[in-house]
């Protein structure tokens, strides 16, 4: 199992949420909680730009799906891996 981690460039990013809204990840918990924040989300725009939300300790962490890097009009997200756990 891979763990990953987004990076956003700030210089590029416009803030337009396509990145949040498309995540498969947020849908789910938005559809279980009714809200996205920090304690669930894996990414939100904050203060007008992108911000990925990653802690080792959660259990909600980006999946390396990659659609938020499809759906980029900025082409402003990467995905690193940042652990291989086996």
């Amino acid at each position: 199992m891979q763990i990953y981690m987004l990076k956003i460039n700030k210089n590029t990013c416009t803030g337009c949420n396509a990145c949040v809204v498309s995540c498969p990840i947020n849908f789910n918990q938005l559809r279980k909680m009714s809200y996205l924040n920090e304690e669930n989300a894996v990414i939100l725009v904050k203060n007008g730009i992108a911000t990925p939300i990653y802690d080792e300790k959660r259990e909600i962490n980006c999946d390396g799906c990659g659609i938020c890097v499809q759906i980029c009009p900025q082409v402003a997200i990467k995905i690193n891996c940042v652990e291989e756990v086996i």
